[in-house]
């Protein structure tokens, strides 16, 4: 009787210290829980960090403001963002003279260090050449070469006029390809 008394002692002594090691181990998960998820205080933001309320219509770009321009192409759906630093003649302008400046772009962020803007073209990309007609009827290959408009990369010596009037349609505003070889092979399909 003395044993198994004996044993039930130490499992009882066992069981208690068990038990006191998970309290404590959950009070110190509390404790960390409650200082680690509490909120720090934020720091105010500087004025001397650039970064500008929307209310501050008065400051004004510096010289050595970076310009970022993100231009959408619609045709294809691709992006271009273009890193430049400011032209010297915009230098001192508020964001609303630079908005005047760049009526054809929303500037989606103003800051004397740098500026944002986005603007979306109905061109397609540099990636695409684009088959359509020149202003004599003459179907040729185009390219976006400097992201902002069209440059004539050769004529085909084909005539719109000789595609079916379907594809004359589809074709006249500009129809975009992955290259030339792709572009030539839809040509002789819709010609045949």
């Amino acid at each position: 009787m003395d044993k198994k008394r004996k044993d039930s002692v130490i499992r009882a002594t066992v069981d208690r210290a068990a038990l006191l090691r998970g309290v404590l181990m959950l009070t110190a998960l509390a404790l960390l829980l409650f200082f680690g998820l509490k909120p720090s205080r934020a720091a105010a933001p500087d004025a001397e960090d650039g970064a500008l309320t929307a209310s501050d219509a008065s400051a004004r770009l510096s010289a050595e403001c970076e310009l970022l321009q993100r231009v959408t192409f619609s045709p294809c759906g691709h992006e271009m963002t273009r890193r430049q630093r400011l032209p010297a003649e915009l230098a001192g302008m508020t964001k609303d003279e630079l908005a005047a400046k760049y009526d054809q772009w929303v500037i989606t962020s103003f800051s004397p260090a740098q500026v944002s803007m986005e603007r979306a073209l109905a061109l397609y990309c540099p990636e695409h050449v684009v088959l359509m007609p020149d202003e004599s009827g003459q179907l040729c290959i185009f390219r976006n070469r400097y992201g902002d408009a069209l440059a004539l990369v050769r004529e085909l010596g084909v005539p719109l006029s000789d595609l079916p009037d379907d594809v004359q349609e589809e074709v006249r505003p500009g129809l975009g390809f992955d290259d030339e070889v792709t572009l030539e092979k839809w040509l002789e399909s819709v010609q045949s």
